[in-house]
């Protein structure tokens, strides 16, 4: 079966948020994301028979999404996990108004298959086992990941909010 334009463009028009986010969430910039989402949908275009015509396609594009935006960070060394501002020991000076701008940032300092389990399946509402395909796991893993991030992210906004009878 061949894969025609207008198919390809309507595929790629329904993953390209997800694309630039999954991407973004990774590379931590908006031009190396759009960069990495352009050399995406050529990749797709390249192989979208193949692409296109298996079982969880978008899935298997968030998974070249997640292996290049990988490669980025490789290249330019500077995948880090970022600091925690605005709390030490339990204090905090976040209000809750920032509780949303502070998850983003708990959660990009996960181990990425958690950040990865987490942003696909509580922000993107992935299935587990498209997930699993592109953490290239079982479904016990990514539940296990899924279930660890879940509770770190948790337990690092009730320790910035003070705590709430959190120890």
């Amino acid at each position: 079966m061949s894969i025609t334009s207008a198919q390809y463009t309507e595929f790629i028009l329904s993953v390209k948020d997800t694309v630039y986010r999954l991407a973004l969430s990774i590379v931590g910039s908006s031009t190396e994301a759009e960069d990495i989402a352009q050399d995406i949908y050529e990749k797709v275009w390249r192989a979208r028979d193949k692409v296109l015509t298996g079982r969880y396609p978008r899935a298997y594009v968030c998974r070249m999404t997640r292996n290049l935006a990988i490669d980025h960070c490789r290249v330019r060394r500077r995948f880090e996990i970022e600091d925690f501002a605005g709390y030490e020991d339990g204090q905090s000076s976040v209000d809750i108004k920032d509780i949303a701008q502070f998850t983003n940032r708990v959660i990009s300092s996960l181990p990425e298959k958690q950040r990865t389990a987490i942003e696909m399946r509580d922000i993107e509402g992935y299935e587990i086992e498209e997930i699993a395909e592109v953490l290239e796991c079982d479904l016990v893993s990514v539940r296990m990941n899924l279930s660890r991030a879940r509770k770190r992210v948790k337990e690092e906004i009730l320790r910035a909010v003070g705590g709430y009878g959190y120890k």
